[in-house]
């Protein structure tokens, strides 16, 4: 259940107001989620490098915890006005996510017609737009595709986004001249162009059960000296709906040059939710990373199950397993995150969401 306010200015000058007016030809809707649970690791370095446990609790872990403000204004002739503000948080501290930026989940503006929709701001990728609809687990903040690779679910700064649907078709731009303008000089350097630049363009098609993507980005280094360094992925993800299970698959091509090195590494992962009920369903993945040239090659394994108290509330409790090769650090929550080199990790949390 939404809740549309009525005054832009009353909502950004009392944040937690609840009533809802609409006008004639234009809404603004209060939208969030929380997102809470408790979290267990195995082989996490302790204070002294030793092998401990770590027992916490963590916040985002199925859905980053969040608050926003999305609107739209009909302009006639089938021309709308929108906006979208979100805020990220950490739900146990009450922190403000996205290194305390006020809207660093979101913050752009655009138009959209019959020509599709173009949006100017700080905008997810097209790799996450894309492909999350083809990992299972929906790029869980752990437990999912973006351990491996956290790219997948990135944000940039100074973004123009172009969206339009044709029949089955998708087509998708994107072009931003500087992904992060927190970093000194990294974004939109008079005469360096390169510097921070992001651009993708990406394909999909849907037809009954089947749904097929395409997606390319391309990144330069966050720095005048690091212009020529960049980072090029490309994944093709495909996912089918039977009448009570639901199978995914993808793959993600990476090649990275810094300086005169190069080097390359796949990702792939192949999963599957099984719809047991309107209320419960089970989801499983195998995640698996191959550096080419190299034996460090982790592999995860993920199980998810997911049960809604209401179309609001839902209780989760997702189990994994990273496997380590040769030295690897892959952990649950991410490539050297809690985890000590070389070693296997297993992880759980089990939570509760909220969305408003």
């Amino acid at each position: 259940m939404k809740y549309p306010l009525g005054r832009l200015s009353a909502v950004l000058a009392a944040l937690a107001v609840t009533t809802s007016v609409a006008h004639a030809q234009s809404n603004v809707t209060l939208y969030g989620i929380v997102d809470l649970g408790i979290e267990a690791l195995t082989n996490v370095p302790g204070t002294n490098g030793e092998k401990t446990t770590l027992v916490r609790q963590t916040s985002g872990n199925m859905a980053g915890s969040r608050w926003g403000l999305r609107g739209t204004e009909d302009l006639g002739g089938g021309l709308q006005a929108l906006f979208v503000l979100e805020n990220g948080f950490s739900a146990n501290s009450g922190v403000t996510g996205q290194s305390g930026r006020e809207f660093g989940r979101k913050a752009f503006v655009g138009l959209k017609g019959d020509f599709g929709t173009v949006m100017l701001g700080r905008q997810q990728n097209l790799l996450y737009d894309i492909s999350i609809r083809y990992d299972p687990m929906f790029y869980a903040a752990s437990y999912s595709a973006y351990a491996h690779d956290p790219y997948l679910a990135a944000r940039t700064d100074n973004t123009i986004k172009y969206t339009g649907s044709f029949g089955g078709l998708t087509f998708s731009t994107m072009y931003s001249s500087g992904y992060d303008s927190t970093i000194p000089n990294g974004a939109q350097v008079p005469g360096h162009t390169k510097v921070g630049r992001d651009m993708g363009a990406g394909v999909m098609y849907q037809n009954g059960s089947l749904d097929v993507g395409l997606v390319y980005d391309q990144r330069q280094g966050s720095s005048i000296d690091s212009a020529d360094d960049t980072a090029r992925r490309v994944i093709v993800g495909v996912a089918y709906k039977f009448t009570n299970t639901d199978v995914f698959g993808a793959y993600r091509y990476l090649q990275q040059t810094v300086g005169a090195t190069q080097s390359h590494a796949h990702l792939y992962w192949l999963g599957v939710t099984q719809h047991f009920s309107p209320a419960f369903t089970v989801s499983g993945a195998v995640y698996h990373t191959d550096v080419v040239g190299s034996g460090q090659d982790p592999t995860s394994f993920v199980l998810a199950l997911d049960y809604y108290l209401s179309k609001r509330t839902d209780l989760y409790w997702n189990l994994s397993y990273a496997l380590n090769r040769n030295g690897s650090n892959l952990g649950v929550d991410g490539m050297g995150v809690n985890v000590i080199a070389g070693q296997n990790q297993f992880g759980t949390v089990a939570g509760i969401r909220h969305r408003f």
